[in-house]
């Protein structure tokens, strides 16, 4: 290892990984065995230093975690995007947090934005998340600049859709209030919100400001609002999700059903978020969009993906499960669609590379190349330098090149000194 080199320089010095790494954007599959713990995720960081984007699927939300604090400390967080999903079906329909939401807002972002660089992290459920049109995400952002002409009730009921909720103080990101000219909007992705003053139907100031002392602090000439859901309707979706409404209205006989959907009709009528708008998003849509339409051919990195279609199964089951208590509960009709299946898309989407300990269970997958590569994991010492020597000595003899790291400055000065 050179002097000056960084980690990742000399992980790519391996000659399996800088082939990996050159076909890596070809449209062809690939399996990598025997990487695991800290050398995967050393494998998947180098990717990007020829790659503009790489999409990792992982079987769980903690592995998913697990290689996203991985890749941060290697990469960086600017590097980085968590598009996560949780595990469990029902906590993710009844308890999504607003945050777990704003990342997968700016995780698809950095997906569509061909300018910035980085890896995306996902798990298998959230690969299965129903999503808008690409295209309506896409053209979502709202710019806002001094001088423009803006219609007040309009701008509202676009902050609206984009999924801001109108509060009297905004105090959190994703909200907005307007009290006579002022417009007040906490954007999802910055840590202040912005104070715009209208004259008339004008933008006359835009400035950032204190939530908590409401001071102002810079002043903006321009400004950029993106979504604040990633479930984003058009009026052909309210219309849509209105007509099929109608139909399971009138032909259901249970009465708490039919209350149960009037309920969700009249917030589509008036084209407002229901609490249950997410279990209705197969009939709303026009088509079945997901994270894997998002890609743009980006290479798409399947961790263990045994693993990921064991879970696969397992979600499916307890989808099923939750999808049967919410039609004996009258709060379901039996055409919806929870989440979408996208089994097939796993197996037939290139160029994809495939890490595993083990070739057998991958089904009938045909691969191009295949890498395979011998690790070792190091028992721990516990500061037992002595013995953490032998093991080196050890290593050493059998001309292996080893790499110590530390969490400290103090602990590699008593590596060095050791």
């Amino acid at each position: 290892m050179g002097k000056g080199m960084s980690l990742i320089e000399f992980f790519l010095e391996n000659k399996q990984i800088q082939l990996w790494d050159e076909h890596l954007s070809l449209k062809q599959r690939e399996l990598l065995l025997g990487l695991s713990g800290s050398a995967k995720s050393l494998a998947i960081a180098s990717s990007v230093k020829n790659q503009n984007k790489i999409l990792v699927m992982t079987s769980t939300y903690g592995e998913a975690e697990r290689l996203v604090n991985d890749l941060i400390s290697i990469l960086g967080t600017d590097m980085v995007y968590p598009f996560l999903v949780d595990d469990s079906p029902m906590v993710e329909f009844l308890v999504s947090s607003q945050e777990k939401i704003f990342s997968r807002i700016e995780a698809l972002r950095f997906l569509r934005d061909k300018s910035q660089k980085g890896i995306l992290v996902c798990n298998m459920a959230a690969s299965r998340l129903f999503l808008p049109d690409p295209q309506v995400f896409d053209d979502s952002m709202l710019k806002l600049e001094i001088g423009q002409e803006c219609e007040q009730n309009e701008l509202k009921n676009q902050l609206n859709s984009l999924g801001y909720k109108k509060v009297t103080q905004v105090q959190s990101q994703g909200e907005f209030s307007l009290r006579g000219d002022i417009l007040d909007i906490f954007e999802t992705s910055q840590i202040s919100p912005y104070r715009i003053e209208f004259f008339s139907d004008e933008i006359d100031g835009i400035r950032e400001f204190d939530a908590e002392t409401q001071l102002s602090k810079e002043s903006r000439s321009e400004i950029f609002i993106y979504p604040a859901s990633d479930i984003l309707l058009s009026i052909e979706d309210y219309n849509r999700g209105q007509q099929f409404l109608e139909h399971e209205i009138d032909k259901t006989i249970s009465p708490t059903l039919k209350s149960y959907l009037e309920e969700v009709f009249s917030c589509v009528k008036e084209q407002v978020l229901h609490t249950d708008i997410r279990k209705f998003l197969s009939v709303l849509y026009k088509k079945q969009w997901t994270l894997l339409d998002y890609l743009q051919q980006v290479p798409l990195i399947f961790d263990d993906f045994q693993k990921i279609m064991n879970q696969y199964d397992v979600f499916d089951k307890e989808t099923a499960s939750y999808f049967t208590e919410d039609l004996h509960n009258s709060k379901a009709v039996s055409s919806l669609q929870y989440f979408a299946d996208v089994e097939s898309q796993f197996k037939k989407y290139l160029p994809a590379s495939f890490f595993s300990n083990f070739q057998k269970g991958l089904g009938n997958l045909k691969f191009d190349h295949l890498y395979q590569f011998n690790q070792y994991p190091m028992q721990e010492f516990f500061n037992q330098f002595s013995f953490l020597k032998e093991e080196i000595e050890r290593y050493k003899k059998l001309k292996y090149t080893i790499v110590l790291q530390s969490s400290s400055d103090n602990e590699l000065k008593n590596c060095q000194v050791f």
